[in-house]
């Protein structure tokens, strides 16, 4: 097994988290005292066991992807905000925020608390603002409400959408829909012809949205959070 420690989490979170993969036994012998936190990742299910330690939550992180054509596209809406041209107030982005990350595994871990899993977005949003996790960032407005918006990292061949939310009172009205295929043409116009979407296999509103936006899943991680007896 190979473990390392998460130098930006613990310094995050305030105490030690580390990262273990490539099990090969059913139980784990590491000096693991140290530690606060072993976050397991694993390609497929398997029992595991870590001495002192008591597994506390578990997901499987989905990965959907989507070839894009650019035959299919058309011109970006009008009603789409580019926020490099009109930028917003951070204020109004942290809502949808906190909105897109209500199934992430910093939330719903109880071991995390409210306002550590908040404070984590505000910065993801803080860091795509300055463009150090994102490459654009597109919203829609409704009077002065940010009722969606959805943030993407351009690599050589790809692009990874990194938040993506629509606000809970425009939830159902097609909002999703048009944050997605608007993004799906600006990566076609930065000549990318694949978008990635990664999620939680736990939150099926959005996988079933992404299978009918024609995604299809491209890779699947089991993570599991292991907490040490004495330190929790």
């Amino acid at each position: 097994m190979n473990i390392k420690k998460l130098e930006w989490d613990s310094h995050f979170f305030g105490f030690e988290i580390a990262e273990a993969n490539e099990v090969e036994n059913d139980s784990i012998l590491i000096d693991s005292e140290n530690y606060n936190l072993i976050v397991l990742k694993q390609e497929h299910e398997q029992v595991v066991k870590i001495q002192g330690f008591k597994k506390t939550f578990q997901e499987t992180k989905i990965i959907f992807s989507k070839k894009l054509d650019s035959k299919s596209t058309n011109i970006i809406e009008q009603s789409i905000i580019d926020f490099d041209e009109i930028p917003t107030t951070k204020d109004l982005l942290y809502p949808l925020a906190f909105e897109s990350g209500k199934y992430s595994r910093f939330r719903l871990d109880l071991n995390f608390n409210q306002e550590k899993f908040e404070l984590l977005y505000s910065k993801w949003i803080d860091n795509s603002i300055s463009k150090e996790f994102a490459d654009k960032i597109f919203y829609l407005k409704e009077s002065n409400e940010v009722i969606g918006f959805v943030t993407v990292k351009n690599n050589q061949n790809f692009s990874t959408i990194g938040l993506i939310a629509v606000s809970e009172n425009y939830q159902g009205k097609g909002i999703g829909r048009i944050l997605l295929s608007n993004m799906e043409k600006y990566c076609v116009s930065q000549n990318i012809f694949e978008l990635r979407i990664p999620t939680q296999k736990e939150n099926i509103p959005a996988c079933n949205f992404y299978s009918k936006m024609n995604y299809h899943v491209n890779e699947e991680i089991i993570i599991k959070h292991y907490w040490n007896n004495n330190k929790h």
